[in-house]
């Protein structure tokens, strides 16, 4: 809000992540382009929920080979039902409402009637995230549904499809700032850098321990992303443990969980 910021470079490198907190993200993105000049700079990757972020702004720059695009969205449920009987577990819900126990109930399948509004939950997800893009790129939403589906694009071909507006890195994207700014491009100008560090998968995790309770909780907690119904995820497929294995001090809990996939798989 402050006058003596002249623009914003908005510096994405991210598969993406839950779908509400991306659209909430694209909303102040938004509201924020309107106060001054904005500018989306993609590094190495912005795809998905990054993606969402970026199209926020007015003008888009990706590299070449920008891994960006994946307008998509993933959910789903997992029954814990087996591993339950495996480990002498037993759980009971009590609840009113004929869809209360929609994200709660791991413990059984999903009768037909809620698998049928789970499903539309995810569709109402993606419906939502491409007619946004189609609205913040100018396109009809039958042009975006050519380029979403979740296809996932090199920054090159984002391009010639209209999902990104410049090629270059982020001096590019300084001059387009500067130039949208009416600030001249041999003007020297102060940049400040401005973050804050998302918790890491093993802070959320932090704690939990090895007991049997503990291996419910931890399984639940790793599948966390993906198991509700609120938690519709706008990401690129991946890995989920691929940064947990090499952090610090948290081995002995990757082990744990990779222990615990091992021997129910």
């Amino acid at each position: 809000e402050s006058e003596k910021y002249k623009a914003v470079i908005l510096r994405i490198d991210s598969p993406g992540g839950d779908a509400l907190a991306s659209d909430l993200m694209w909303r102040e993105i938004r509201l924020l382009a309107e106060s001054k000049p904005v500018v989306a700079s993609m590094s190495d990757v912005a795809a998905s929920g990054g993606y969402y972020m970026a199209m926020a702004a007015p003008v888009i720059v990706a590299e070449k080979l920008t891994l960006t695009g994946s307008i998509g969205v993933i959910t789903g449920k997992f029954i814990l039902q087996k591993l339950y009987e495996r480990i002498d577990f037993n759980k009971e819900i009590l609840s009113r409402g004929r869809y209360a126990e929609l994200n709660a109930a791991d413990q059984r399948p999903l009768r037909p009637d809620e698998a049928e509004l789970f499903e539309k939950s995810a569709q109402n997800a993606y419906a939502s995230f491409r007619d946004k893009a189609a609205m913040s790129r100018s396109m009809s939403i039958d042009q975006m549904e050519t380029v979403a589906q979740g296809r996932v694009w090199s920054g090159q071909d984002a391009a010639s499809r209209g999902l990104v507006d410049s090629l270059g890195g982020f001096s590019q994207a300084l001059a387009i700032a500067k130039q949208r700014a009416k600030i001249p491009q041999d003007k020297k100008v102060r940049l400040v850098e401005i973050s804050k560090a998302s918790p890491t998968l093993p802070e959320i995790l932090s704690g939990i321990g090895g007991s049997v309770l503990g291996v419910d909780r931890v399984v639940k907690g790793v599948l966390q992303d993906v198991t509700s119904l609120n938690g519709v995820q706008a990401r690129m497929d991946g890995i989920l443990f691929e940064r947990l294995e090499n952090m610090p001090g948290e081995n002995q809990l990757f082990l744990l969980v990779k222990e615990i996939t091992n021997y129910f798989g």
